[in-house]
């Protein structure tokens, strides 16, 4: 299907400019129950399978990690209460006096069920190949184990405290597919595409949270719906403010817009059982888009444009050459196409979703300036479930993808670079670029910092010239409220879409 570029940009400005009327008059604040304005209803409640941002917050308000992020980028305890690395290939963890949501007591038996669960062949868990590298998980008693690498792996902290890898009591996943959690709430009550229903753990480790009794989740597909509710004051707070909004929500005194200006980022995946196992075709993608244009158009000016490897500018991984390598050059993109055998043109097919105009805002400005240079771009965009189940399938040449880095160690751009991993919706499939492996497994190993700034630069470089995956633009990234709701923070930059994971701490005035 060939949609109107004209068409998608028109319904953008009309969202910006509905969002400049006047809501309704917001009812009483209740301090005993957040109400939150979800931007999808979740797929799933499995554990450890990335479905999405939204699915994602649910999570995070229902289990916990061994360690996590705080607001100021640096790697907390959560379930652990202390790590340390013994030798190159053991890590020696304590467990904290946590406790699951029905009261028992995390214990290293659970940690050591949870890792192997994911581990398992066809499990479908995001953090499926890195746990992989965990060789064994020795108990040393209840509150304590160690971790054996296969190889030497400085990045097992980092890896600890990525968003899809909770701790599950042992077991408890055949009785309720979420099984259970150790987070600040538990889910009491769940209708597909109407509502989730949350109420407080009795048992949770940390004293005096969470604050109010129950979370009352209703998904909101459609954006301007979302936003309404909330100036309307039917809910409290909304995550994946639309850009067309945040002006006016940052004007409205009754509302706080929380927003990181460089948070998630958008990218394409590659499909290689057809044409794009040719990286010649995935260079000529790359280097005939417009990014400023995607910036200015999709995101309403908040963010900036991605063309390499996503690296924050403060980092010491950050090239500023390689970062750019991507840069709009259409004749080369032509050549590509010419040297691949496809002079007279190509078409191929684009999945992505209607549900969110990030996404379909991109890929109707994708199939327009990739038939500038040749390429006719069909375009198949479903709701957001759906887009999932045929992402995870394989489905379409190439795709839409928006995603944030998970943790704050360079290695965690491997999940949307490295084509090599278990197949998922998010990155690139069904080809190889020879030798990115082997020089991320090399990262990994190498805890002399300089060292690894010089591997990963070999990475980067390696990704543009093969182009792995192709960065389209960093967006900003937000949650709003009312201003009856406080203590909300932020992860860093592009971390700060899994802030959920922060929002124990929130109270209701």
């Amino acid at each position: 299907m060939i949609y109107s570029r004209r068409a998608v940009l028109k319904s953008l400005a009309f969202a910006g400019a509905a969002m400049t009327l006047p809501g309704g008059i917001a009812r009483a604040a209740d301090a005993t129950t957040l109400r939150i304005g979800l931007s999808t209803y979740p797929a799933h409640f499995r554990p450890w399978i990335n479905v999405g941002y939204a699915g994602q917050l649910v999570s995070a308000l229902t289990n916990r990690n061994l360690l996590a992020y705080d607001a100021k980028g640096q790697l907390v305890g959560e379930l652990a209460k202390s790590w340390s690395r013994v030798d190159d290939k053991t890590w020696a963890v304590e467990l904290s006096d946590a406790k699951f949501s029905n009261g028992q007591p995390v214990t290293s038996k659970d940690v050591k069920w949870t890792l192997e669960k994911i581990a398992a062949e066809g499990s479908g868990a995001y953090m499926r190949d890195p746990v992989t590298h965990i060789a064994s998980v020795e108990i040393v008693d209840d509150k304590h184990f160690k971790l054996i690498t296969k190889e030497p792996d400085v990045t097992i902290p980092s890896v600890l405290a990525y968003p899809f890898l909770a701790i599950i009591a042992a077991d408890s996943t055949g009785a309720q597919e979420q099984g259970i959690g150790a987070g600040p709430f538990v889910i009491t009550s769940a209708e597909k595409g109407v509502g989730i229903t949350l109420t407080a753990s009795e048992h949770y480790f940390k004293k005096g949270l969470p604050t109010f009794k129950a979370v009352q989740i209703t998904p909101y597909a459609d954006e301007n719906l979302r936003v309404a509710a909330l100036t309307a004051g039917d809910v409290d707070l909304i995550d994946y403010v639309p850009w067309s909004a945040m002006a006016t929500i940052e004007k409205d005194p009754n509302l706080t817009l929380d927003a990181m200006a460089a948070g998630a980022f958008m990218y394409l995946s590659f499909n290689g059982s057809g044409v794009f196992k040719d990286a010649r075709l995935r260079q000529a993608v790359s280097f005939g888009l417009r990014r400023e244009e995607i910036v200015n158009s999709v995101f309403y000016g908040r963010g900036a444009p991605l063309a390499g490897v996503p690296r924050p500018t403060v980092s010491p991984y950050y090239h500023k050459e390689l970062a750019n390598y991507w840069s709009y050059q259409p004749d080369k993109a032509k050549a590509l196409l010419k040297e691949a055998g496809h002079e007279g043109g190509l078409e191929v097919s684009l999945l992505a979703t209607s549900q969110y105009t990030m996404h379909s805002g991109i890929a109707v400005l994708v199939q327009s300036q990739l038939a500038e240079i040749g390429i006719k771009v069909n375009l198949t965009m479903p709701d957001w479930a759906t887009r999932v189940t045929m992402g995870n399938r394989g489905v379409g040449d190439f795709a839409v993808q928006g995603i944030g880095i998970d943790t704050l160690d360079p290695d965690a751009a491997n999940t949307v670079i490295d084509p090599s991993l278990t197949p998922t919706f998010l990155r690139s499939r069904n080809f190889e670029v020879k030798g990115l492996t082997e020089l991320l497994n090399k990262g990994r190993q190498e805890g002399d910092e300089a060292k690894r700034i010089a591997i990963y630069a070999e990475v980067d470089k390696l990704v543009c010239d093969n182009a792995s995956f192709c960065g389209l633009a960093y967006r900003a990234t937000g949650f709003a409220r009312r201003k009856t709701v406080k203590n909300l923070e932020l992860l860093p930059d592009q971390m700060s879409p899994f802030s959920a994971t922060l929002f124990d701490k929130l109270a209701i005035s």
